[in-house]
């Protein structure tokens, strides 16, 4: 513990860094830069906000009659499957 009291001694002993006369501009710079950043993110979430809405919109209002397509499971009509084919038509 006395090595932490002697260490902390030195350093209070040590000359002011002349980077702190520079501090408030630093910090100010980066105030302004947090508030542009939220500027451009209130306008992201608009842009999202417009494009969830004209997906919507577009996905309520069909653009032609919608009809159930068949499916099969290996994704070929039977008729086409290879056993019918090599099998003559019996």
């Amino acid at each position: 513990m006395d090595d932490l009291d002697t260490l902390l001694a030195s350093m209070r002993n040590l000359p002011v860094d002349p980077r702190l006369g520079e501090i408030d501009n630093a910090v100010i710079a980066g105030i302004a830069s947090r508030h542009q950043a939220r500027v451009e993110m209130r306008a992201m979430a608009l842009v999202a906000i417009v494009s969830l809405s004209v997906g919507v919109l577009g996905s309520i209002v069909p653009a032609e009659p919608v009809r159930a397509a068949t499916v099969f499971p290996l994704g070929a009509p039977a008729a086409l499957a290879p056993s019918s084919l090599l099998g003559g038509g019996e």
